[in-house]
């Protein structure tokens, strides 16, 4: 199946439980799907999470694919973003 790079609002909702987002995660899993992060999402986890929250925080990130952002992944994302606002979306798949 694919891995999917998980929006930082996506791996957020999941860390603190919220909006039924674990067990969404968890059907992508039953399917075959495994999930990636980069260093926008690291960077804005980290920027926000409370006290205490570290080591879950480190756990989960040790369980994703790290993607490396270059220019043109980041342009891609860019234009995904612009067609899915466009079709009244303003946010990504997950």
């Amino acid at each position: 199946m694919a891995a999917i790079l998980l929006d930082t609002s996506v791996i957020v909702d999941h860390l603190n439980g919220r909006y039924g987002r674990t067990e969404f995660l968890d059907q992508l899993l039953e399917q075959g799907h495994s999930f990636a992060c980069c260093s926008v999402n690291v960077t804005e986890v980290y920027s926000g999470f409370r006290p205490g929250e570290e080591h879950k925080t480190q756990k989960l990130f040790a369980t994703l694919e790290f993607l490396l952002v270059t220019v043109e992944v980041a342009q891609k994302a860019g234009l995904l973003r612009r067609d899915w606002r466009q079709k009244g979306q303003d946010a990504f798949l997950l």
